[in-house]
């Protein structure tokens, strides 16, 4: 296991912001399933457990909102990548937040392409 080559970071931060700008053509380009069922990604909110094709679905129907920063990092062992990122969105009506993200990467056909993500707003809470 290695730490992940920048090529990786930033095509996982690319596919985070992609999602957020609602541009289904480089998802789709940059995405890999065996199982078109399976759940890709995961997001905040009840339901939120998505196949590829709910998620492209999904982007059609929600505002695009922009994206900016990124300090990701990540691995990779053998044909696997994971990498995890913190960046800012904007959401619209509720302005700019934290949204922390894990991207799982494969190498498919000679290429990079994403196979899981999970992203979620933080959120406060008071410890006790």
């Amino acid at each position: 296991m290695h730490a992940a080559p920048q090529e990786i970071l930033d095509l996982a931060r690319d596919w985070v912001y992609a999602g957020g700008m609602r541009d289904v053509e480089f998802i789709k380009a940059h995405s890999h399933t065996e199982d078109p069922d399976a759940i890709h990604t995961i997001a905040s909110g009840p339901g939120a457990c998505l196949s590829l094709s709910s998620f492209l679905e999904h982007l059609g129907e929600v505002p695009p909102r922009s994206s900016s920063g990124s300090n990701a990092s990540g691995f990779v062992h053998g044909d696997v990548a994971w990498v995890t990122d913190v960046i800012q969105s904007d959401m619209l009506h509720e302005g700019i937040i934290d949204i922390r993200c894990t991207v799982v990467l494969v190498r498919a056909d000679g290429e990079w392409k994403v196979t899981h993500s999970h992203v979620s707003e933080g959120v406060k809470r008071e410890v006790v």
